[in-house]
């Protein structure tokens, strides 16, 4: 029998991902708007999850899992949390976009040496870095924390095997 930990569920590579922002906006009879963040912890992801085929023991170990937390957060790595990309540095600063990032690397330059980051923030700040540089960037996103939105589906395959599908909802603890 085998027994599969949340973090090591093999996905397919049907995997879908939502992320958005929530924000608030007031528009006034001059054609005039304000737009706002809708709080600190604005943005939103959701991922829809399903397995490859899997033996009903895995599939159990997965359930019993789900059954064990009643609803409470799970904390979860999700796939594709290393991200590598160029930005131009500019005014002594960078702001990556992404937050809570374990690990950070700017291509040809050290940090403490050449550079400071906010890993909570994302923002890098250097005096040594010329102005206009373009900076290839390699990142890994910290896990996060979700909840199970709307239970969970196992979908039978044949006798020995099936399929679990579920989705997560960032949540901010």
């Amino acid at each position: 029998m085998a027994y599969i930990a949340f973090n090591d569920i093999p996905l397919d590579q049907s995997l879908t991902q939502k992320r958005s922002h929530r924000a608030q906006r007031a528009q006034f009879g001059d054609g005039y708007s304000q737009v706002l963040t809708d709080g600190l912890n604005s943005e939103q992801e959701t991922w829809q999850c399903q397995t490859p085929p899997l033996k009903y023991a895995e599939i159990n170990s997965l359930e019993s899992f789900f059954l064990e937390k009643k609803g409470q957060a799970i904390t979860w790595t999700p796939p594709y949390s290393t991200k590598t990309f160029s930005k131009p540095f500019t005014g002594g600063t960078i702001n990556l976009g992404y937050t809570n990032i374990s690990s950070l690397t700017l291509t040809g330059y050290t940090v403490s040496n050449n550079y400071t980051v906010n890993l909570s923030t994302g923002i890098v700040t250097s005096v040594d870095i010329s102005n206009g540089i373009n900076i290839p960037i390699t990142l890994t996103l910290a896990a996060k924390t979700f909840l199970l939105s709307n239970g969970w589906t196992i979908s039978t395959i044949d006798s020995a095997y099936g399929r679990l599908s579920f989705e997560l909802t960032r949540v901010y603890l």
